[in-house]
Formats: structure tokens, C-alpha cells, sequence
């Protein structure tokens, strides 16, 4: 069996709830066995959903993937707030008279952080102030001045609020569920701080999936629980190998393995993620790119891409293409790195490899 996965590429994971995004990947890196992980995007522990994480040197490419809007499933209480605007700190004040707030002016309060606004980080967050984290001082007892960040709220929908029986112990707790999409760098825990701030009556963030990174979807997730279950079958795939040697015979061990756990955690290669047009270099320009060398192309290379996007000055200085190159023994078309433009003169593009190449 192959020592490690060596294969660049995206999974998309449906991180559980109680346990750490590093936690997560890392448990996941053993399980394929992975050279290197990374994530594009934090989840607190309690939080669950979707999380894409990088493998090997698709690592590379997680400053990108990190600022993608965001879709998240929120549930929350009024009635009270803690010290981390969620249901797993301490409550530090509670609206001790009764709520008697209609439907219609909590819908109007959450719709009303629609659109580019100011929001202030929590005290328990990752950001940094004078090289020490927040959360860090908040666990000390210490609260800073955080500055606020500009961030924008596209989309709140399927806002349902459930009032508790009258009769019950914690009849003030009115639930509120919706669902809403924001720009990277939003903080839902501020959000929902907000709303209880706006109605008057404190509110706490109760449960946070997150359900979309730019196009990627919960849907196309994978839990840790179920890749680590299947790829442990793995080894019965190769006992199957030894039994019908005819099936296998052109395969090894290890490539029956990168094969299958592809297939099981549903592996999105580098091609397929980057928004990046495609151009088609000869395997002579290829050797140069791949030496560090830059090569010169004609615009006419690029006439098919200017037609997409309808105006020749959107080929410019530093964007990137992906680059593909004609095999000499199969004359298949193959995807062989990124390029950048790093001069036009002209008639002519100045074209050098980027930081992904093969």
C-alpha cells in the first residue's frame, strides 16, 4: 500500500459538531494518509458543516478559497447572552421581564442587517490585537477595544420563529431560526448578538451550519466518520486483487488505493476548482514555463477568452490562465499548472509560471 496520497485536489467535509476545524483535518490527513492539509475557513467546535479542506499543494491556493462568500443555517434564543454570544459560555445578563415582541418586528430586526454594514468581532475570536489573540485575552478575564469590520449581509431567508408553551420553565426563550449568506469575514455570533441588541432583549446563537463556500455545497460533503469507514475497507479491496488477478493486473496496490479513496471522499482536483480560463501551450513553451523561464505568446491566443468576456482590456498584467498541454504519446490534453501575465507590449502577452505547476 502507498505510503501517502499524493494527489493535489480538494474534499469537501461535513465537520461534526464538537470538534476543532485542525482537529478535523488532521484526523482526515491520517486517514488518507495526506502530506499536507489545510482549510479554507474556520469553524468554532461547536459549530458543524461544510468545511474544504486542501490536500497536498492545494494548499496553495487557500487565500482564494478562504475569502468566498458564505451560507450558513443559524438557530438562536432570545432572552439572554454569554460571554461568547453563543450557547456554550457563561450567561452573563438575562431579560428578566416578559417578551412581548411580535413576529413581525423580529422578522423586520433580522432583515434589517441586509446590505454592507459595520459589525465588531467577539472577544472570542481567532483575530489578533498586538500579536495576542482575542480568545486568548477573553479567557483571561481581559475585554479590548475591537475594531470594526466592514462586511456584507446578501441574503436572510426562511426566518421562523418558535414561541415555547407559556406553561413551560423557560417560556421567555423565543427560538428563531433562517438561513443567510454573507461575506467572508462575517461573524454569525455578532449577528445574532446584534438582532438581540436591536430587539432589546439579549439573544444567544444556539446551533451554526455552515452550508456553502462559493459553489461548494454541504451536499457534496463527506463526514470524517464515514471516509474513515470506507477507506478501512480498502484492504479488503486488495485481498479481492489477489483473488482475481486478471481484473488487476495492470494495478498496484497503491493505485487501487488512490483510486478508491478519490472515488469514496469524491476528490476534486486543481483543475476543476481554479475560475481560471484555459489556454493550450506546446510542450517547447511548457519546458520554458517549467524551467522558470518566460515565454511570449501572440494576443491572438487569447481571442477566444476576450470574445467570452467581451472586452480586450480584461486580459491584463498578473491574470492567471490554466494551462494545458498536448501529450506526446496519447495527444490527450492535459492540465499542467497555472500561468500569470506579468507584461503585455502590444501584440504580445509575457507569460511565467505561478505557484501551482507540474
Amino acid at each position: 500500500m502507498e505510503k501517502n496520497f499524493t494527489k493535489d485536489g480538494l474534499i469537501l467535509l461535513n465537520k461534526s459538531k464538537g470538534i476543532s476545524s485542525f482537529g478535523a483535518i488532521n484526523h482526515l490527513k491520517r486517514v488518507i494518509k495526506a502530506k499536507k492539509v489545510g482549510h479554507a475557513g474556520t469553524l468554532d467546535p461547536m459549530a458543524e458543516g461544510l468545511m474544504i479542506v486542501m490536500i497536498n499543494d492545494a494548499t496553495k491556493f487557500s487565500d482564494g478559497l478562504m475569502k468566498r462568500d458564505k451560507e450558513y443555517y443559524v438557530e438562536m434564543e432570545l432572552g439572554y447572552k454569554t460571554d461568547t454570544y453563543d450557547s456554550e459560555g457563561a450567561i452573563i445578563e438575562k431579560y428578566e421581564s416578559e417578551i412581548n415582541i411580535a413576529d413581525s418586528e423580529i422578522i423586520k430586526a433580522v432583515n434589517s442587517f441586509k446590505g454592507k454594514i459595520k459589525q465588531i468581532p467577539p472577544m472570542y475570536s481567532a483575530i489578533k490585537v498586538e500579536g495576542k489573540k482575542l480568545y486568548d485575552l477573553a479567557r483571561k478575564g481581559i475585554e479590548v477595544e475591537r475594531a470594526e469590520r466592514n462586511v456584507e449581509i446578501s441574503e436572510i431567508r426562511e426566518i421562523k420563529i418558535i414561541r415555547p408553551d407559556k406553561n413551560s420553565e423557560n417560556s421567555q426563550n423565543i427560538k428563531i431560526s433562517f438561513y443567510t449568506k454573507v461575506s467572508s469575514g462575517t461573524y454569525i455570533r455578532s449577528l445574532v448578538y446584534d438582532v438581540g441588541e436591536k430587539l432589546g432583549v439579549f439573544a444567544t446563537m444556539t446551533r451554526l451550519v455552515r452550508t456553502k463556500i462559493g459553489r461548494f455545497d454541504i451536499e457534496d460533503a463527506i463526514t470524517l466518520e464515514k471516509a474513515e469507514a470506507e477507506i478501512g475497507k480498502l484492504k479488503e479491496l486488495v485481498e479481492a486483487k489477489k483473488e482475481n488477478e486478471s481484473f488487476w493486473a495492470t494495478k498496484s496496490d497503491a493505485t487501487i488505493r488512490s483510486e478508491k479513496i478519490r472515488e469514496i471522499v469524491c476528490f476534486v482536483e486543481i483543475e476543476y476548482i481554479l475560475d481560471y480560463f484555459g489556454i493550450n501551450v506546446s510542450n517547447e513553451k511548457y519546458s520554458k514555463l517549467k524551467n522558470g523561464m518566460t515565454v511570449i505568446d501572440t494576443f491572438k491566443k487569447f481571442e477566444n477568452i476576450s470574445k467570452e468576456i467581451n472586452k480586450k482590456e480584461h486580459i491584463k498584467e498578473n491574470q492567471r490562465f490554466k494551462i494545458y498541454v498536448r501529450n506526446k504519446d496519447t495527444n490527450e490534453r492535459e492540465f499542467r499548472g497555472i500561468v500569470k501575465i506579468v507584461n503585455i507590449r502590444g501584440d504580445r502577452i509575457y507569460l511565467k509560471r505561478d505557484k501551482y505547476f507540474l
